[in-house]
């Protein structure tokens, strides 16, 4: 019974380095030689619902959990899409369960960070880009609201800049991305 526990413990997360762009190859050849693996994505805030155009919260990098003692790790190097083992100096740098377990915490069963999207109104000195009405597309400073239809811009038109009443509408809210922290 004091066997397996020592075991146990042998078992650490280690951090791999990827090729360019072949994090995935990298976790599925992983994976076909039989290690555990993990690779947090995130779903951007306009595809929440469709799972497409994921990426990957740590470019480059994926986790691989190993036992030290029972694993052939030294084929990790090997794998396609694998540049190397991240090492600290001859040592592995092990990524503590915690720090999985929180990052996992936050993902839904797919492993994918869902980002939300706030809205909210412009402050002073806020960068926009106007909507929608006559100034579509133009790039502007919000100043103030006017009324509650109505907002003060600085308006960047032609290299230079002109102080501009529009409708709320045209210019809408301010949207704040949620990032990914842990």
């Amino acid at each position: 019974m004091k066997e397996a526990k020592k075991d146990k413990k042998k078992i650490i997360w280690v951090l791999i380095y990827t090729k360019v762009k072949q994090e995935k190859r990298a976790k599925e050849n992983l994976e076909n030689q039989g290690f555990k693996t993990f690779l947090p994505m995130i779903a951007s805030a306009k595809d929440l619902a469709k799972y497409e155009n994921l990426e990957i919260v740590f470019p480059r990098y994926l986790f691989t959990q190993i036992n030290v003692k029972l694993d052939n790790w030294s084929s990790i190097k090997s794998t396609k899409g694998v540049d190397h083992i991240v090492l600290f100096g001859n040592e592995f740098t092990v990524v503590p369960d915690e720090i999985i377990k929180s990052i996992k915490e936050k993902l839904d069963k797919r492993g994918v960070y869902r980002q939300k999207i706030f809205k909210t109104n412009f402050k002073k000195g806020d960068k926009l880009i106007i909507k929608e009405g006559a100034f579509s597309g133009i790039d502007a400073i919000f100043i103030s609201n006017k009324s509650k239809d109505r907002v003060k811009l600085l308006l960047k038109l032609l290299k230079t800049s002109i102080l501009a009443e529009v409708a709320k509408s045209d210019v809408g809210l301010k949207e704040i991305t949620e990032e990914f922290k842990f």
